[in-house]
């Protein structure tokens, strides 16, 4: 099927006379008399193509072809501009409209008129899936303040996205305001959001839901068509407590920089579909490039913030989660425990067996360290061969059971068959939780008089504050 081309002239015979060549040519074609005009049928008629005339009364050529191309869902849409003979064209701003061709008006009108026909011809040139999306332009712009008003509107919501940049380090800040963004412009039930990279998987919803984040990450990883796998995950607005929602009737938009999926974001409930999409259209691009920016920003702390022996967080990670979370406990008494880990004997295995055995050991403790806790936990390398374990929301008891199934886990490895050395490897491991009133180091110093203790108490063992 032939191309749908919009011509769009102040001269009736320029009009009419180019109307008559691409419709002998098989076009479908429909003309305007000028930029206002022209953006009243574009929204309608929705072209592939646009022939226009550079100058024209109350909006040229460039101005129009900015306006059409501020709509990210035209950016296929093919843009020839015409010019008189004795009309200058300024370069820089030629470029910068958008516009895919220009041709002078030349006197030989049958050689332009080919010209003009292979440009429209071109079968990478289409208006694509946004065609339902415009229908709800239904009423015409009668002025040039309405069209402006509309793109101001579409400048105004991608610059409040990309002020988002600025608070990068408090990545559920952004997440939280960028669906109340969407909010603002549409009702829904639930928004999901899925930022990946190799470093991390961060899952947030809003408000919070009952799922399992199990059933969450297979729900959006399977909306990918070439997922990244992440090294960790990370849930936020997951809880137990609150209601389980039936994802039925939702609506996906991938993330994508340079065609790498860098997240996607799922709603569900939505009133308004012609309005989310609408929203999306322009501003996805934003949208995607702030979620890049996100994942390297993620992927660059990680890098500053992560062992390189074990690969676990290290202890500037762990200090900075203990601050997070006496920060919450202080503003909602939330619960946390701290838990210190030493592997006993740590330097008679390096002595007797050498440093390459002792790393080998030191890596398989953080391996069964992060397999072992739950993912709302974290673990990091404190230093030598202790770790530093965190457990939000979560009282003394609770620690001790996950850290008695780390000690279970420990006692089982196959030393022998792992690294061909018979390893006796135990740890001992002291437990503190939050109190009022506690510090950042009155929490560690409280976990570690009680690895003390453990260590005082024969080793291999588990002891918690007095």
């Amino acid at each position: 099927m032939r191309n749908k081309v919009l011509v769009v002239d102040d001269s009736s015979m320029w009009r009419n006379t180019l109307k008559v060549a691409l419709e002998k040519a098989g076009f479908t074609v429909i003309t305007a008399v000028d930029g206002i005009d022209a953006l009243n049928k574009f929204f309608r008629f929705l072209p592939d193509v646009l022939v226009v005339d550079y100058l024209m009364p109350r909006m040229n050529a460039i101005q129009l072809t900015q306006l059409i191309r501020s709509y990210s869902s035209f950016k296929d849409v093919g843009i020839l501009i015409l010019t008189g003979t004795s009309e200058f064209v300024n370069q820089f701003w030629a470029k910068k409209s958008g516009a895919n061709f220009f041709m002078k008006k030349d006197e030989d009108f049958k050689k332009l008129t080919e010209n003009i026909i292979v440009f429209a011809e071109n079968e990478l040139f289409h208006g694509g899936w946004h065609r339902d999306i415009y229908k709800i332009h239904k009423e015409p712009f009668g002025e040039l303040s309405d069209v402006l008003e509309e793109k101001l509107k579409i400048e105004t919501t991608n610059r409040e996205i990309l002020s988002l940049l600025k608070s990068l380090e408090d990545e559920d800040r952004v997440v939280s305001q960028m669906s109340a963004l969407i909010r603002e412009f549409v009702n829904f039930n639930v928004i999901l959001w899925l930022f990946i990279s190799p470093v991390a998987g961060r899952i947030y919803s809003f408000p919070k839901i009952g799922n399992s984040s199990n059933e969450l990450k297979k729900l959006l990883m399977g909306k990918l068509l070439n997922p990244l796998t992440p090294s960790k995950w990370h849930f936020k607005g997951i809880s137990s407590k609150s209601k389980v929602v039936e994802f039925k009737n939702i609506f996906t938009f991938p993330l994508k920089t340079d065609g790498i999926e860098n997240g996607i974001v799922l709603i569900e409930g939505v009133e308004s579909k012609d309005s989310l999409e609408n929203f999306i259209d322009y501003t996805l691009e934003s949208i995607s490039l702030l979620t890049y920016t996100m994942n390297n920003f993620w992927e660059q702390r990680a890098a500053s913030e992560t062992d390189f022996l074990t690969s676990l967080p290290n202890r500037r990670a762990g200090i900075m989660k203990i601050k997070e979370m006496l920060s919450l406990y202080e503003r909602t008494g939330i619960p946390f425990a701290v838990g210190i880990l030493d592997i006993d004997d740590f330097k008679l295995v390096n002595d007797s067996y050498g440093h390459n055995v002792g790393d080998d050991v030191l890596r398989e403790f953080g391996r069964i360290i992060w397999n072992d806790i739950r993912e709302t936990d974290l673990a990091c390398r404190y230093g030598g061969e202790e770790f530093l374990l965190v457990f939000p929301g979560t009282v003394i008891e609770e620690a001790l059971e996950i850290v008695e199934r780390l000690k279970r886990s420990f006692s089982n490895v196959d030393w022998k068959n792992l690294l061909g050395q018979n390893l006796q490897v135990t740890f001992s491991a002291g437990l503190a939780t939050v109190r009022n009133g506690m510090g950042l180091y009155d929490i560690i110093e409280k976990a570690d008089k009680a690895l003390y203790k453990a260590k005082s108490s024969g080793k291999n063992c588990i002891k918690t504050e007095e």
